[in-house]
């Protein structure tokens, strides 16, 4: 059975829906930053439910929510909770539906977003066709999302949390494409479960593609090389750009006719352009101390505390890195929101032990850190002028590399500190650390305050979100001072 979530998996990519159906065991894992996204879509299912008070649960899943449905609809129920509709061939299980006086039924389908998605609209219409299909009339289709004007005040008032967007409109005219594209996904169901020419030729996005890499692990040399004679010349070179295939792989013949590749094991000599009157002016106009500051941050769909919008960033926990006088080693403080509390009081009150009326405050991208700081000033009218007066000392590294001060072909074109670190500073690396990225950091919060986490958990928790955020710290006094060693050179 091909259901809804299948067909956008589809449309996304034919090996992701292979994977997913034929060899979960070759599927990547779902990482914590994804699995909070997850845990987020589902509370906000449970809150749009409330909207509908007079509303039946459909129980199970599969076949028997499919029987349970029908059992529900001639028992007279008119608002259905997670309805499920099944035909020959493809099935959906609807988040809700809603009955009319004439027998015809609309759909309202819930996302964690705050607007109507191109997605959103395709997954409508398959729904729709799927329930047509099962023999229930459908009239209209709505969209409910996350109302991020809302500010909670007490109680989460769900009909103010939500946004119910009629989109029949849109979901008739995507339709026929659903239609045609339902019977190609379907093909792909087919496959033979050994990975083989069709499925690595039939991948729609072949730079990009992150289920790629899955199909070839599965694949002997032999395999391979018949593969890479059954490929379009732009596929092939694209494996091979992107190492997936080795050119001893592709016969001889069909390299020549490739031309010039750039193979992975290829490395091309850096270009690096430095402006150093501009870099040596930039940094001239910091001022001793230098605190080197980054944050954590937690936003959940639904808001927590009283005061907070959805998806309103909440400051958890910051490191700071403090160089007083030039060569002198930095000191290092941190903070840690270890309950789920409104963080904003301890980290303004943990700032400002930390972080004086005087000196430079050094960020990577500050638009990120200034609005956090104002957000903690509006909170907190006891901190406005301390926070507003990080902001104003506030100074953006990145802005550097970002404005072509320096520019280093292996950036890749890309500010982040991420691109920039290994390039400019290889002894530190983020792929030591148990956490590599910002998105899981903020989903290990939630983790982290879990009353039901063991305290061996916890700790171990700690010590890993610690080092990550610290890391963001030192990582940018390693970069300011390769700035410094550029200018200095004659």
């Amino acid at each position: 059975m091909l259901s809804k979530s299948n067909f956008m998996q589809f449309l996304r990519c034919s090996c992701e829906l292979w994977l997913a159906k034929q060899r979960p065991d070759l599927f990547p894992p779902t990482d914590p930053s994804l699995q909070r996204i997850f845990d987020e879509g589902n509370v906000v299912d449970r809150w749009a439910q409330k909207l509908f008070p007079r509303a039946v649960s459909v129980d199970g899943f599969g076949m028997p929510a499919a029987v349970n449905t029908k059992k529900t609809i001639a028992n007279g129920a008119t608002v259905l909770l997670q309805p499920t509709f099944m035909t020959s061939s493809i099935t959906c299980r609807s988040d809700i539906l809603v009955k009319n006086d004439d027998d015809t039924w609309d759909i309202y389908e819930v996302k964690s977003s705050t607007d109507v998605k191109e997605d959103h609209i395709i997954d409508v219409a398959f729904q729709r066709i799927c329930i047509e299909e099962a023999g229930v009339r459908i009239s209209r289709t709505f969209l409910v999302h996350v109302n991020n004007q809302y500010i909670r005040n007490g109680e989460i008032d769900p009909q103010q949390l939500f946004t119910k967007v009629d989109i029949t409109h849109e979901v008739a005219n995507v339709m026929p494409m659903a239609k045609k594209e339902i019977p190609r996904a379907l093909a792909v169901l087919d496959w033979d479960r050994i990975p083989g020419a069709l499925h690595i030729s039939s991948c729609s996005n072949p730079d990009e593609c992150e289920f790629l890499a899955c199909y070839f692990s599965e694949l002997k040399d032999d395999h391979i090389y018949s593969i890479a004679t059954s490929l379009s010349k732009e596929k092939l070179a694209t494996f091979l750009e992107r190492g997936l295939l080795k050119s001893e792989q592709v016969p001889t013949d069909i390299m020549a006719e490739l031309g010039e590749i750039k193979l992975p094991e290829t490395k091309e000599e850096s270009t690096i352009s430095v402006d150093k009157e501009t870099i040596k002016s930039e940094l001239d106009s910091l001022k001793y101390p230098l605190h080197f500051l980054d944050y954590e941050t937690f936003f959940p769909a639904v808001p927590i505390f009283d005061g907070y919008r959805p998806y309103q960033q909440m400051v958890f926990q910051y490191s700071v890195h403090v160089v007083r006088e030039p060569n002198v080693e930095p000191e290092h403080y941190e903070y840690l929101t270890e309950k789920m509390i409104d963080p904003a009081q301890g980290i303004a009150i943990s700032l400002r032990n930390h972080i004086g009326d005087t000196g430079s405050i050094i960020v990577w991208n500050a638009r990120f850190e200034a609005s956090r700081n104002a957000e903690i000033g509006e909170r907190l009218p006891e901190f406005a002028n301390f926070m507003a007066s990080i902001n104003d000392r506030m100074y953006d590294l990145m802005m550097i590399v970002k404005k072509g001060y320096y520019v280093d072909s292996r950036f890749g074109g890309s500010a982040s500190i991420k691109k920039v670190l290994p390039v400019m500073c290889p002894e530190l690396s983020y792929n030591n650390l148990v956490i590599h990225e910002g998105g899981t950091a903020s989903a290990s919060w939630a983790t982290l305050t879990d009353p039901t986490t063991s305290h061996e958990a916890k700790e171990q928790l700690k010590k890993d979100m610690l080092a990550y955020c610290g890391l963001d710290t030192y990582a940018m006094i390693a970069i300011y001072r390769k700035f410094l060693a550029v200018i200095e050179k004659t």
